[in-house]
């Protein structure tokens, strides 16, 4: 009984250290901020939503896209998650003049806005 144990979890040992060294390195966009008091809620929300499907998801290099609020920091977090830098520089840098997104960043209170990028290997 032992013996079988030892060779199961000695073969799950193996299977997590494969899983660790297949995986891509990618990069994580952690962007904070708080919309401005004169937003709609409700609007914020739904405009957040239309980003997420006919924006951010379209980018090249895009992964996946979370967002939320924190009544307690009156703060929006948006994590997005990108192929390489890349693809999440080319974003951004299309994010600040698409007119597609204007409403959205029409929301956003500027000076609150703070962004944060992590390397994963």
């Amino acid at each position: 009984m032992k013996k079988i144990f030892f060779i199961l979890f000695a073969g799950f040992l193996l299977s997590c250290q494969q899983n660790t060294n297949d995986r891509k390195p990618y990069v994580i966009e952690i962007t904070t901020f708080a919309y401005k008091t004169s937003v709609n809620i409700d609007e914020f929300w739904k405009e957040d939503a239309n980003i997420q499907a006919k924006f951010t998801s379209k980018q090249p290099g895009f992964i996946s896209r979370e967002s939320g609020y924190s009544k307690e920091n009156n703060e929006v977090l948006v994590v997005v998650k990108w192929k390489n830098q890349t693809s999440a520089d080319a974003s951004m840098q299309k994010f600040m003049t698409d007119t597609s997104v204007t409403t959205y960043a029409d929301m956003i209170d500027a000076p609150s806005m703070k962004m944060k990028r992590y390397q994963v290997k």
